[in-house]
């Protein structure tokens, strides 16, 4: 990988903006398609908003998936989940079969779905829904929760065969390696400051230079609204908060989130917990925030509530914590394709801090449509065209 002092490159066919899960997967994706790709990072990779991930590795989306059915209709519900199945299992074949599993942390020993007292009703319907359009879900009753993990208050739930963790960050940085391995050239410690599409392609600044391509990626977070309006007013920036403790016990394997992800959480191979979550409890304190900042109350709620939910595991010696700026849209699901109004800009992002289960096929989705074959199936629902006005 180079760096902002080596020369960055004046041409290539695709210049690609971010340097997170979405980034790396869309460089990997182009580059073994022949495509001369280069990757903008404005620090280093796997920073940002990754660095901020927990690293949960299951379908569920963040609305329920029987009101997925209810709002989109089965076969699209269906199709959603499928994508990021497909996505799950081809990140997991590529890390696997390059021997990077371990170094990834990659963990599939299944997802699992809590639910509360006051969730139980929504969490059985998810699963209900999901068994009967064939998923792989087997419900788990309250007292299989004290068994797996030690975990009280919580009336049962589900495991979704497939799922799992990894390390977010760990994960960026092999996608990387696989990537340069096909071709693509990574540039760290550069900020692009903007971007201008013309007859002759798209140039992009940065760092007192400048790289015209053919085509531009913005895979950033929030930071896509500055190369556009569009992007900017449909992408709204949520501040979340997590923190990661020192090392306990083994009490978890794969992931854990409750409903509607709204908190989440796994151990890692060395121990340590890490989590996200109760961004719900805290919407003046975290909605349209575009700055990281540890919120004190917000995180003692996420503290207390783990140490009263999995007593065997508390006090939690908490060791570090942090706050990251993820962006959403309205539909709670990403946008992944072209950028309404411009056939040379394309846009991978608002992953909603849960972008690692889709990031890896939505990357490949992007490459398939910038050399001229379309999203791949599914990659339509995903169109930044649903929110086109015009």
């Amino acid at each position: 990988m180079q760096r902002a002092t080596d020369r960055i490159p004046v041409r290539a066919d695709v210049v690609v903006i971010g340097g997170g899960v979405p980034g790396a997967s869309t460089a990997y994706h182009l580059a073994s398609a022949g495509v001369d790709v280069v990757l903008l990072e404005r620090g280093s990779i796997g920073g940002g908003a990754t660095a901020a991930a927990v690293g949960v590795l299951s379908p569920p989306l963040r609305q329920p998936f029987h009101e997925t059915v209810h709002s989109r209709g089965r076969d699209e519900a269906v199709r959603l989940w499928q994508f990021a199945e497909e996505s799950i299992q081809g990140l997991a074949e590529l890390l696997t079969s390059r021997g990077w599993a371990e170094e990834a942390g990659l963990d599939l020993s299944g997802g699992y779905v809590l639910a509360e007292a006051h969730t139980n009703h929504q969490v059985k319907n998810s699963y209900t829904a999901l068994a009967e359009n064939g998923f792989e879900v087997d419900w788990v009753t309250s007292d299989d929760v004290q068994r797996l993990c030690g975990g009280q208050g919580f009336a049962g739930g589900y495991r979704i065969e497939g799922g799992g963790s990894l390390d977010p960050r760990a994960t960026t940085k092999v996608l990387m390696r696989a990537a340069c391995e096909a071709g693509a050239r990574i540039v760290e410690d550069v900020d692009v400051i903007g971007t201008e599409a013309n007859k002759t392609g798209v140039v992009c600044r940065a760092d007192n230079a400048e790289v015209l391509c053919d085509a531009v990626v913005y895979a950033t977070h929030i930071d896509s609204g500055i190369f556009s309006d569009f992007l900017r007013q449909e992408i709204v920036p949520i501040r979340g908060q997590g923190f990661s403790s020192a090392p306990v016990a083994k009490a978890f394997k794969g992931s854990f989130s409750t409903h509607w992800k709204l908190n989440v959480w796994r151990q890692s191979a060395a121990g340590r917990i890490l989590m996200s979550g109760w961004r719900h409890d805290a919407w003046d304190r975290a909605y349209r925030k575009v700055e990281p900042a540890v919120d004190a109350r917000l995180q003692g709620d996420i503290h207390r509530w783990f140490d009263s939910c999995f007593p065997a595991s508390a006090p939690l010696d908490v060791k570090d914590r942090w706050s990251g700026v993820f962006g959403w849209t309205a539909d709670f699901l990403p946008m992944v394709g072209a950028v309404p109004g411009s056939s040379q800009e394309y846009v991978i992002s608002a992953f909603g801090g849960g972008g690692v289960p889709f990031a890896f096929e939505c990357g490949r989705s992007i490459a398939h449509d910038i050399i001229g074959r379309g999203p791949i199936e599914g990659g339509e629902i995903f169109s930044p065209a649903r929110f086109s006005r015009a």
